[in-house]
């Protein structure tokens, strides 16, 4: 990481920012160095959980437990 140091006059930086006025006269220290931020999910992953819910059809759960054999005895039959 690369930071930047320059010892400049207060008065230099009046103009881009505050300046205390126990600083206003005297040479200070101006540190320069790059900003890193996580980003937050737009959304959490619990946040979704139950969100298709109204879609349910009690009656297809039963199925689900052997879907995946009947999707193969639909496709491939009896090998």
């Amino acid at each position: 990481m690369e930071v930047i140091r320059k010892i400049m006059h207060a008065q230099q930086l009046s103009s881009i920012m505050p300046i205390p006025p126990q600083m206003q006269n005297s040479r200070v220290e101006v540190t320069v160095s790059p900003l890193f931020e996580t980003k937050e999910p737009a959304h959490a992953a619990n946040s979704m959980k139950g969100y298709l819910k109204q879609y349910t059809n009690p009656a297809l759960i039963v199925q689900e437990k052997n879907a995946w054999a009947a999707h193969l005895k639909e496709k491939y039959g009896d090998f």
